[in-house]
């Protein structure tokens, strides 16, 4: 075992058991982040030029790469005893190898598969624990200190969407279990961070609704809805206009919660 924990659920970070292991140039942390999006796997020539010069490669951009990646190694290598074998090559491209404990990202995956499982089960109560364990991983917006445009334009958005997706579920059962007064404040900040996400103005219209709170349900429902039609020019989706109208109606399917294991 090599030892060392990389991070990319956040600012790019590596640890060893003496601490952090500085990865300085900027080729490097770039370099270094493009393969922990692909751990595992080899990651083509190609797809790493166009990562560290975004479209602009020098000339002989094969020989430029190599010398990064023998930087890379040899800087990772200060800290493992050398010689560890994290960087593999192949004539198609460069990988790392790195085992489950030791990328947040396959950490956060395989908490995230465990929960949904318990969910599956019935066990509501054990799938939100385990997935608010798996989102604590997220340190704020992913790879902010890395410079790549292209990085950041194909691989990040996809993380990103993990990262909504396993918030929405997480919301979704916690609303199943009769948590929605906890969730009013994390759903009012994540409207304002997210204001064309629909799905958490549907779950903050909900959580309000159900702590007695039907005028501010309502009042979400305005705002989302003008700030659809002033900045987009269209309407909320039938999910959230749907939801509006059971609200209206003081629809009484919206003060229930499914018993464990329907949602």
């Amino acid at each position: 075992m090599h030892g060392l924990n990389f991070r990319i659920l956040g600012p790019l970070e590596v640890c060893a058991g003496t601490g952090r292991v500085p990865v300085a140039a900027g080729k490097q942390r770039t370099l270094l982040a493009t393969l922990l999006l692909s751990a595992n796997r080899t990651v083509p020539i190609e797809e790493l030029t166009d990562r560290l010069w975004c479209g602009d490669p020098p000339r002989g951009p094969r020989g430029a790469l190599h010398t990064y990646v023998t930087r890379l190694r040899q800087t990772l290598d200060r800290h493992t005893g050398g010689g560890s074998g994290l960087i593999s090559t192949s004539p198609a491209g460069y990988g790392i190898e790195v085992d489950a404990g030791g990328l947040d990202l396959i950490r956060f995956r395989t908490m995230v598969a465990e929960a949904r499982t318990a969910g599956r089960r019935g066990d509501l109560t054990a799938e939100s624990a385990g997935l608010t364990a798996a989102l604590a991983l997220w340190r704020g917006p992913v790879l902010s200190d890395v410079r790549s445009e292209s990085l950041h334009r194909d691989l990040v958005p996809s993380l990103i969407e993990e990262h909504l997706r396993t918030l929405e579920r997480r919301h979704e059962v916690d609303l199943a279990l009769g948590r929605h007064d906890r969730l009013v404040g994390e759903l009012r900040a994540l409207t304002g961070k997210h204001p064309f996400h629909e799905r958490f103005w549907g779950q903050l219209m909900v959580a309000l609704y159900r702590c007695g709170r039907p005028a501010e349900a309502l009042e979400a429902y305005g705002e989302v809805s003008a700030s659809l039609r002033r900045r987009l020019g269209v309407c909320p989706g039938p999910e959230v206009r749907d939801l509006h109208t059971a609200i209206l109606r003081g629809d009484p399917r919206l003060s229930s919660t499914p018993p464990e294991g329907e949602l």
